[in-house]
């Protein structure tokens, strides 16, 4: 099962942003996302819980765009070329449900895939 997280990465201009990041079951990296994210919430509590996961990618080590496999392209757009929202990409992974948002931390998440 692929399981991702958010982490902080250090652009080539010396900026820090966060991106998702997707792991193999083995915890390696696969992929990241093209471009930087942002948190985001259709509730306030959803918005709490998207910088809480924010939050938790400053405790984990930063990365760069080097540290992505070469091989891997940076997951942007589906099959059909249309970008695939957050919000798609949870229900996609099975994260849609507020109740196991709520449930699941960011870190929970993150030990998954150490």
């Amino acid at each position: 099962m692929m399981t991702w997280n958010y982490r902080v990465f250090r652009e080539d201009d010396g900026d820090y942003v966060i991106r998702e990041v997707f792991y193999a079951e083995d915890g390696s990296i696969l992929s990241c996302t093209a471009n930087a994210v942002e948190p985001f919430g259709s509730t306030l509590e959803e918005l709490a819980q998207s910088i809480d996961d924010f939050k938790a990618a400053l405790a984990l080590p930063v990365l760069t765009l080097k540290d992505i496999p070469e091989s891997a392209p940076t997951l942007e757009k589906q099959k059909n070329g249309k970008t695939l929202s957050h919000e798609q990409l949870r229900r996609q992974l099975g994260l849609n449900d507020a109740q196991d948002r709520s449930a699941t931390s960011s870190q929970e998440r993150s030990k998954r895939v150490s």
